[in-house]
C-alpha cells in the first residue's frame, strides 16, 4: 500500500514539473512573439531559474556522492522485514585486531585500518574518524563483516565493515568483544 503511494506522489511531482515546464515554454514564445522584452527577459530568467531548480533537487540533492560515505539512517524494524536464520548465517562476522590506523587524506571521518583477522589480513575503510583517534584504534578489537563485497571510499578499497552503533549525537560506538579474542574468531 505504501509503494502505491510513493509513486503517486512521485506521479504527481513528475506531472506538476512538465506542465510548469510547459506552462513556462508557452509564456516565453507568447511574449517573445508580441515582442514584449521585458515580459520575455523576465520569464527567461523564471524558466532558467525553473530548470536549476530541477536539477536542484534531482542531481544535487542526493545524499552521498560517488567516493563518499552516505549517511543513513537506521533501518525501522518491521515485522515483514525477517529474514531466516540460513541467511543470517550467510554473514560472516569475525573478531579482528587492528594493526595499523591512518587518517584519510581530504576526509575528516575516514579511517584506514590494517586488520589481523586470522588469515592473510585485510583493510577496511571506516567513518568513525570523528570519534576515534587513529592512536586509539590501534590495538583494538572489533566486529567486522568478512564477506562483503570489497568498495572504493575515496580512492581505496574497503574489504568489509566493522560494527557499530549509532549514539543519539550521531556518533559511532564500535561493537567490540567484551574480553580477548583469537583475531579471526567467528562470532554464532
Amino acid at each position: 500500500m505504501a509503494t502505491v503511494v510513493f509513486s503517486a506522489f512521485w506521479a504527481v511531482i513528475l506531472l506538476l514539473v512538465i506542465w510548469s515546464i510547459f506552462w513556462k515554454g508557452w509564456a516565453l514564445w507568447r511574449a517573445a512573439q508580441r515582442g514584449q522584452k521585458y515580459w520575455f527577459i523576465a520569464l527567461l530568467i523564471i524558466n532558467t531559474l525553473g530548470i536549476l531548480e530541477i536539477l536542484y533537487i534531482f542531481i544535487f540533492s542526493k545524499k552521498g556522492e560517488a567516493g563518499t560515505v552516505s549517511e543513513s539512517k537506521p533501518a525501522e524494524i518491521s515485522g515483514d522485514s525477517n529474514i531466516s536464520f540460513d541467511k543470517f548465517r550467510e554473514t560472516d562476522l569475525r573478531v579482528a585486531k587492528v594493526k595499523s590506523a591512518e587518517r584519510v587524506a581530504k576526509s575528516e571521518k575516514l579511517l584506514r585500518l590494517q586488520l589481523d583477522d586470522g588469515r592473510e589480513g585485510r583493510q577496511i575503510v571506516a567513518g568513525i574518524g570523528k570519534k576515534y583517534s587513529p592512536e586509539e584504534m590501534v590495538g583494538k578489537e572489533i566486529v567486522i563483516v568478512a564477506n562483503l563485497e570489497p568498495r572504493k571510499l575515496m580512492g581505496l578499497e574497503s574489504q568489509g565493515m566493522l560494527l557499530a552503533a549509532t549514539d543519539e549525537s550521531g556518533n559511532p560506538i564500535l561493537v567490540a568483544p567484551s574480553e580477548d579474542v583469537n583475531p579471526g574468531t567467528r562470532l554464532s
